[in-house]
């Protein structure tokens, strides 16, 4: 997607702040990620619970990653046109979420958009038109069929043109975070903040007293100020940006996103931090946010339409 996601970084909290908190951490979809439990899982070692996280992490990774030949993302784009591919159930409720958020995001949101990515990465000038339409002709959710988990033949993608492929950076992270603390909960954790590359969400609470908090940095406040915000249980929050050479494409003109904003090192950018009930759907909804030019809520976030809202259509910035 060619967007940043700026690191949340998490703030002290608690009667003892997060240093007396048990953490665990490591490196994972190259990027970074942080666990903040409130307390220690009953009955189980720190260590235990750590190879559970990355245990979650390995398992999505060879679903989705397009930077190992293995994946099922991988074999799905090396499929011939019209080949069910057998998938996770990982990859088949990612791909499901991404559908959603295409849908209500009348399409700014699109895990196809790869071909026109490469395109205006590999050129020093600006593509042609012919050569922008010749990409668009090969992205759409509409080329890429799937079964869902349900299916009694199990999860399964196919292509219906060549070209097809699929690029799940600009969500996977935050399904990652879905599934960790998804995870944590099944092994008995009460309360736990997991942090992926930017994307965060939260169960619980971090003591009886305080809610979670984090502190996205990027200059979010006007003065480069880093903008604090609580996340209550079940809340999660994504951040993206784009600069000059460094925006998310919109598949719908097959252009990039113009980085208007002036930020405090006088540089273009724009930012979105977006709330949502998984994080799945605020790291997905964060990109959408920057392609719409949406305008933030009252706090400087956006907050995503629920699952079952239909497309969205006002809530833009500038014409």
């Amino acid at each position: 997607m060619r967007c940043l996601a700026f690191v949340l970084w998490l703030l002290l909290t608690g009667a003892g702040g997060a240093s007396e908190l048990p953490i665990l951490s490591g490196p994972a979809m190259g990027t970074t990620y942080r666990v903040m439990l409130a307390a220690d899982v009953p009955g189980m070692a720190r260590g235990e619970v750590h190879r559970e996280v990355e245990a979650v992490l390995a398992r999505i990774d060879r679903a989705a990653s397009t930077w190992r030949d293995d994946s099922d993302a991988s074999l799905f784009n090396r499929a011939p046109t019209g080949d069910w591919v057998t998938v996770s159930a990982d990859l088949a409720s990612l791909v499901e979420t991404a559908r959603v958020v295409h849908m209500q995001s009348d399409g700014a949101f699109d895990i196809t958009v790869g071909p026109l990515v490469r395109l205006w990465d590999s050129r020093g000038d600006e593509p042609t038109v012919a050569a922008i339409a010749a990409a668009r002709s090969r992205v759409g959710m509409r080329w890429v069929e799937y079964r869902p988990v349900t299916a009694e033949a199990g999860p399964a993608l196919r292509k219906s043109i060549d070209g097809v492929e699929i690029d799940l950076s600009g969500i996977a992270p935050g399904y990652a975070v879905d599934r960790i603390g998804e995870r944590l909960v099944s092994l008995g954790s009460k309360a736990h903040l997991v942090e992926l590359g930017g994307e965060v969400r939260a169960w619980g609470r971090a003591s009886e007293s305080r809610p979670w908090r984090v502190r996205l940095r990027g200059g979010d406040a006007e003065d480069g100020t880093p903008h604090s915000i609580d996340l209550a249980d079940g809340t999660a929050v994504a951040t993206s940006t784009c600069r000059l050479g460094r925006s998310p494409i919109d598949p719908r003109t097959g252009r990039p996103v113009a980085a208007t904003t002036l930020s405090t090192d006088s540089r273009p950018r724009r930012t979105a931090t977006m709330r949502a009930a998984s994080c799945a759907t605020a790291d997905a909804w964060a990109v959408a946010a920057l392609v719409l030019g949406l305008e933030p809520d009252d706090d400087g976030t956006f907050t995503a339409p629920s699952r079952t809202a239909g497309p969205i259509g006002a809530r833009r910035a500038g014409p």
